[in-house]
């Protein structure tokens, strides 16, 4: 006799412990894509990348600063990192997992926290005036060049695979002469190389001498890293839309394409 009181049979329990064991797998999967994958591939491309992007050497502290010392971090404040700026060695999850990489007083070895605390203990006054304004900004880049102009100096830093470029310079001041040199602060002014604009809309004083170094360490770079083009574009990049290039601005650029195009066909024995 069947009894009518009792409560039917529902799958609703199964489907929910199937969709518990699907999100278990997904988090898994995840941890292990996060923490163990992901930090194995980012050291294999910065190992390959160092031979093909160059850098800046940071001068070596006084042998007084080869110590440990405990730095808050940047979200977490009940949480401390040892830092040795002698050393340039930090604890934080970002220098073990990408930095560390880089070779000895490498500028692209310096954290959020190796930044703060080379700011805070005056150590940076070390160094000269353009690689303080570096410092000071975010080291997003994998190659890094300084280039002496005739009317100023500058820090290029960029990647092969992008098309935005990062240039530190020096602003012009009032009693700079309209031709330079120039010795107002240092800046960065953000280009982007494909689009060929400037893209916050300001460009550095001396900007068609710049351009035209741009244009040859560009070139040059990603004609010696290894198939740069057939390489997805970097993620990351969060720049508003650039203006629409200009006529002038089209007009430049032709004009910095001829003058390389002539000085490639140049040899030795052949002057332009």
């Amino acid at each position: 006799m069947i009894d009518l009181t009792a409560p039917a049979s529902s799958s609703a329990p199964d489907l929910w412990t199937w969709l518990f064991y699907l999100l278990m797998i997904g988090i898994t999967l995840w941890g292990v894509y996060i923490f163990l994958i992901a930090p194995i591939r980012k050291k294999r491309h910065i190992l390959e990348s160092i031979p093909y992007c160059p850098s800046l050497l940071l001068p070596q502290l006084p042998i007084e600063r080869d110590k440990v010392i405990q730095v808050a971090s940047h979200r977490l404040m009940q949480l401390n990192y040892r830092v040795n700026l002698f050393r340039l060695t930090c604890t934080c999850l970002r220098f073990r997992r990408f930095r560390q990489f880089y070779p000895e007083n490498d500028i692209r070895r310096l954290c959020r926290h190796l930044r703060k605390e080379l700011q805070n203990s005056g150590c940076t006054q070390q160094y000269d005036e353009l690689t303080r304004g570096l410092i000071a900004s975010r080291l997003r880049d994998a190659c890094y060049v300084r280039e002496t102009l005739s009317r100023s100096e500058m820090i290029v830093g960029f990647h092969p695979r992008s098309s935005i470029v990062r240039i530190y310079t020096y602003r012009k001041s009032q009693i700079d002469p309209q031709g330079g040199p120039f010795t107002g602060p240092v800046d960065k002014f953000t280009y982007n190389h494909r689009q060929d604009v400037w893209v916050y809309g300001e460009p550095p004083p001396n900007s068609e001498e710049i351009l035209m170094v741009v244009d040859k360490l560009i070139t040059a770079c990603r004609a010696r890293y290894p198939s740069p083009h057939k390489l997805p574009q970097r993620r990351g990049e969060t720049l508003p839309t650039p203006i629409p290039a200009t006529e002038a601005a089209l007009a430049a650029r032709e004009r910095r394409e001829r003058i390389l195009s002539a000085s490639r066909s140049t040899t030795p024995l052949q002057k332009p």
